[in-house]
């Protein structure tokens, strides 16, 4: 290997553990706290998502599929019992520290899968970069279903991984908002589909 790209990856994993290691500072966690998360975001980053998911009349608990850190998360727990699937272990720790004092909230450290077979999770912090962690297990939907009863509600927001997800049989009669990476879909054989903004559906059983 060159000696130019053997410095260059030691720099890259350097850079890597330093990013992480001020991502779990003091000055972030504060940043992340729910009190100040919503003083520098009012508005939530996705409004139309949030004031449908946490004003709806939903008959079972929110799956939140894609917790990310939590900021949707917490909102919700505020009136509805939610389960957070969130496979990437760097944003588990902001999750757990934002959902602490979240009675209504249970985290499932884990993705959200059609079939539960384990796959590659990621210690970087950015999510839309390739996964770069140990193989983890997952969860298939009809595991999830046993485990915490129908929920009344699911949002997916799982990077393209939503398209595979609601075919699963078992999700039909089941509310979801989605968001969609690879277009919207006109028409769904069990759902009508409701637009809340250019990515982002409200999928009602039909």
């Amino acid at each position: 290997m060159p000696r130019l790209l053997i410095v260059s990856n030691m720099i890259g994993k350097l850079l890597c553990e330093l990013s992480f290691e001020v991502k779990r500072n003091r000055l972030t966690r504060l940043l992340h706290h729910p009190v100040v998360a919503k003083k520098l975001h009012p508005e939530a980053a996705e409004p139309a998502v949030m004031k449908c998911i946490v004003e709806g009349d939903w008959k079972g608990p929110v799956w939140d599929v894609g917790g990310f850190v939590g900021n949707l998360a917490y909102a919700v727990a505020q009136r509805h019992k939610v389960i957070v699937f969130e496979p990437n272990l760097c944003n588990l720790y902001y999750l757990g520290y934002k959902l602490k004092d979240c009675p209504n909230a249970t985290i499932v450290p884990c993705a959200l899968t059609s079939e539960g077979k384990a796959w590659q999770v990621s210690l970087n912090p950015d999510f839309t970069k390739p996964a770069d962690g140990p193989q983890a297990i997952t969860m298939s939907v009809e595991e999830a279903l046993r485990k915490f009863g129908k929920p009344g509600l699911i949002k997916l927001d799982i990077e393209g991984g939503e398209y595979e997800i609601i075919k699963s049989p078992a999700l039909i009669g089941i509310s979801m908002l989605v968001e969609w990476h690879r277009g919207i879909p006109e028409k769904l054989e069990h759902w009508e589909i409701k637009p809340l903004d250019p990515v982002h559906t409200l999928l009602t059983p039909k």
